[in-house]
């Protein structure tokens, strides 16, 4: 399997598997933490603990949860929706360098350096957050070895994934890559229709250029060869991808 298959089955295993609860904020909170990856293998009591500690809310899709030099030092863990990550250049361009879902947290460099932040991050996609005072989870994971170990493994984690990508930059065509992008935002942020999964979140071609190391001109030619192949489908700004055939 190459890199970007491995983040496909990683963002797979993200999906909640059913509804959060009905009930009250607290309940939601709970239930949402216990299926996050920084709480996985954590007892429930460990969970129903910390809880006091995140505070839960709900950010539309364009709206900034931080800008570049930023000195806010909080934690952002995705409970649903979706959010881009992006590192704006010297020359004013703005560069993609990740999508997270439900199952991601971000800013976690504020548990560990006081510098600004280094990138933007905006919301691409309607999304529950939740958000902890750096401070306060880096005591929490003081306390709590199994905590840290998550952290250390989603770290790690990412760190493959970035050495998955280069492999990929190098050898894989750039239709390739843009494929296994819109199969790993299908497997994550889609929605099954007729013929396929329908990925509604709104990148534009510069967007996806910057996630599979390419130029928005590129971009644009190679995506009408895939759909001229049926590889994969536009429906006005949403892009259906097909499900794969036999290997």
């Amino acid at each position: 399997m190459d890199g970007l298959g491995v983040a496909l089955a990683r963002f797979a295993a993200m999906r909640p598997p059913e509804p959060p609860p009905s009930g009250g904020d607290d309940a939601n909170k709970v239930w949402y933490l216990r299926r996050n990856r920084l709480f996985l293998e954590a007892t429930e009591a460990g969970v129903v603990s910390s809880e006091h500690l995140f505070t839960m809310c709900e950010m539309p899709r364009g709206m900034r949860v931080f800008d570049q030099g930023d000195t806010t030092r909080v934690v952002y863990v995705v409970k649903r929706g979706a959010v881009r990550i992006a590192r704006e250049t010297a020359d004013g361009k703005d560069v993609t360098v990740a999508l997270l879902g439900a199952g991601d947290f971000f800013g976690e460099e504020t548990l560990f350096d006081d510098r600004p932040r280094t990138t933007v991050a905006v919301v691409v996609e309607d999304a529950l957050l939740c958000t902890v005072r750096a401070d306060d989870l880096f005591a929490l994971l003081s306390r709590d070895p199994a905590l840290a170990f998550n952290v250390a493994k989603l770290l790690s984690g990412r760190l493959d994934d970035a050495r998955a990508t280069m492999e990929d930059l190098a050898y894989a065509r750039v239709g390739d890559r843009i494929l296994h992008l819109y199969r790993k935002l299908a497997a994550e942020h889609g929605c099954a229709v007729a013929g396929g999964t329908r990925v509604d979140l709104r990148l534009t071609h510069a967007d996806v250029a910057s996630l599979v190391g390419s130029t928005r001109e590129t971009v644009s030619v190679e995506i009408a060869k895939l759909v001229d192949a049926g590889r994969l489908r536009l429906d006005r700004r949403a892009v259906i991808v097909p499900p794969e055939g036999p290997s």
